[in-house]
């Protein structure tokens, strides 16, 4: 029990989430449990039932869009994080979540936490707030994906990992999810090559650095400014 309410410490201490009452995190901590994932290790499948509800305590997760033959890192979460966003309706789970690295997650079964809505119909309004937040930056991301070309999609994915991820270090931002041009490509639907090259071409500009797997953004405001110039020009 005593980790479940630590876990739950850090959603209570989150400006989003502080509306919600004692109440609501006393009927999670006496409903679920903390599970504890490798990394690397599937909680769940694209298409599965959706039985349980899932709150990030620690560690990463990465929200993979699948299809037959591929699969595309959508989102990476960090604590704290629910998800997925659209499992009260009870249909299946719309993506796959797949550990970035070794990660505490507490899960709730999904009836449980529709039976305390319905039993305390004041706090569903402040839960769909956040959810309704986090799926404005997954549209967000969508749009950028969508209607950008290359330079905008790269830049404006960059921009995001660094708000969300980023730790202050006195070379600028560093997006601390360790990311291969691989794994951004798949991000933002473009070929590993062009990836390569426009990080090549931001690091000539003096915008980022790039050190094997990590990345940092030497100037944020200069990221932003390039951005705009690509997504005013198209």
């Amino acid at each position: 029990m005593a980790s479940n309410i630590t876990g739950f410490e850090l959603f209570k201490s989150n400006p989003n989430w502080q509306e919600l009452p004692d109440s609501f995190w006393e009927f999670c901590s006496a409903h679920g449990r903390v599970r504890h994932y490798a990394a690397k290790q599937f909680l769940f499948f694209f298409g599965e039932e959706s039985n349980s509800v899932y709150f990030l305590l620690k560690g990463r997760i990465q929200i993979l869009l699948m299809s037959e033959f591929t699969e595309k890192i959508f989102r990476i979460l960090q604590p704290p994080a629910f998800f997925p966003e659209v499992v009260l309706d009870s249909k299946t789970y719309p993506y796959a979540a797949l550990t970035a690295e070794a990660s505490d997650v507490f899960v709730l079964d999904r009836k449980a936490l529709v039976q305390y809505f319905k039993e305390n119909p004041s706090t569903l309004l402040p839960f769909y707030q956040n959810i309704a937040l986090d799926l404005r930056r997954a549209y967000r991301q969508i749009k950028n994906i969508a209607l950008g070309d290359a330079r905008s999609r790269l830049g404006a994915k960059l921009f995001a990992l660094a708000h969300v991820h980023g730790q202050e270090t006195p070379e600028g931002i560093l997006i601390t999810v360790p990311l291969t041009a691989t794994e951004l490509a798949g991000m933002c639907s473009l070929a590993r090559e062009s990836v390569s090259r426009i990080l090549s071409e931001l690091r000539d500009l003096g915008i980022l650095k790039m050190e094997k797997k990590q990345i940092t953004i030497s100037d944020l405001e200069q990221l932003r400014s390039w951005i705009h110039e690509r997504q005013n020009s198209l």
